[in-house]
């Protein structure tokens, strides 16, 4: 991945933005999460509320500028609203928002948008072709660097779900996004994954 300095310097800056309409829930900055609204959301209100709202960093339509690309992400309402209220430190630094700054009806509404939008599939010819994976290798290195954010199976959870990712990606597309990750994701490439283990990892997810 590469970064331009231009966003180095805007990072910081919209965080700052951001976290000025972030919650802060008393001494500890405990966040209370309640459960998200199993109604079908409108994808024409939550195209206006990610405009308002996620746009600044996800891009106007979701493809990712500061934040990751969203776009035909199937997060469903449960792991949005996670994130949305809980933020997501470190790697994105995405802050946390409360009830009075993106309501449930926001993500409930933002969810269906999204799942409006076609994926950002990253175009297979700048990649190489794996050669050699281990179909095995690849899901125990799943289980250990990858299920805790996309889950045991790939349903998502903190991260994105990954079932059909070869849909949206051919295997050296997911080596690359492996090596070239966008935040939040961490960088895994090249430790503690080695190139193998990279092709690995992306031979597996292409089975889920």
């Amino acid at each position: 991945m590469r970064i331009t300095p231009g966003f180095v310097i805007l990072g910081p800056l919209i965080g700052g933005l951001l976290s000025a309409a972030s919650v802060s829930e008393g001494a500890t900055g405990a966040v209370s999460v309640a459960s998200p609204s199993p109604t079908a959301g409108d994808a024409v209100a939550g195209k206006e509320a990610f405009t308002e709202k996620c746009s600044i960093c996800h891009g106007a339509g979701a493809q990712g500028f500061i934040g990751p690309y969203i776009a035909g992400v199937n997060w469903g309402s449960s792991g949005l609203h996670t994130i949305v209220r809980v933020g997501i430190g470190g790697y994105g630094s995405m802050p946390a928002f409360n009830a009075d700054s993106v309501t449930e009806t926001d993500i409930t509404n933002i969810v269906a948008y999204l799942a409006t939008l076609p994926p950002n599939k990253i175009p297979v010819a700048q990649h190489d072709t794996p050669v050699g994976t281990d179909l095995a290798n690849g899901q125990k290195l799943y289980a250990a660097n990858c299920a805790s954010c996309h889950g045991a199976a790939g349903a998502g959870g903190v991260g994105p779900e990954l079932h059909g990712e070869n849909t949206r990606k051919d295997t050296a597309g997911t080596i690359f996004w492996i090596k070239h990750p966008i935040l939040p994701m961490p960088t895994l490439y090249p430790k503690p994954l080695s190139e193998k283990d990279v092709a690995d990892v992306a031979t597996f997810v292409e089975t889920l």
